[in-house]
């Protein structure tokens, strides 16, 4: 014999689509009172310059100068940036940094970031750039910006731009 109520025998079944509804109604609160992610434009990156630094057999070093404008009304740290350079239209060096900086309001700031590049890639952008005898090379550069806010994260960005003095040596 069946010790349960009638009504309670009719109401078993349903016990676990209850619970279930009650922890989807449970997240989305939990998701209401998160913070919203804040609206941030992108930081616009440029090249000021160029410079050799170690060249050997197996890969040289270059120092990109760059500099960064924070179009936003809030100060921006950022934690970190992945950067491929393009000289010409050619990938000419990759780099990356974990140094942590921060731009200023509706400000600007410059840091140096070391990349390296293979030796026969280099010799080919110096040698198309010596051929060509010009005085400035198109670039373009792209990879991402970790912004130290939360829940903001890493912005891709993508520049191009033209260099007055390709390479410094």
């Amino acid at each position: 014999m069946n010790t349960l109520p009638y009504r309670s025998r009719l109401m078993l079944p349903l016990a676990p689509w209850l619970l279930a509804t009650g922890l989807l109604a449970s997240c989305g609160a939990v998701k209401a009172m998160l913070p919203a992610r804040p609206k941030l434009e992108k930081p616009e990156l440029s090249v000021v310059d160029v410079l050799a630094l170690k060249q050997s057999l197996k890969e040289n070093r270059f120092r990109v100068r760059l500099k960064v404008f924070n179009p936003n009304d809030i100060e921006v740290p950022i934690g970190g940036l992945e950067l491929t350079v393009e000289l010409q239209g050619m990938t000419f060096a990759t780099g990356s940094s974990s140094d942590f900086f921060t731009i200023p309001a509706k400000g600007n700031t410059e840091f140096d970031l070391e990349v390296t590049t293979g030796v026969l890639k280099a010799l080919e952008q110096v040698s198309t750039l010596l051929r060509k005898h010009e005085a400035t090379a198109e670039y373009r550069i792209y990879g991402r910006i970790h912004v130290e806010i939360p829940f903001v994260g890493a912005l891709n960005f993508d520049k191009q731009g033209v260099l007055s003095r390709p390479i410094k040596w």
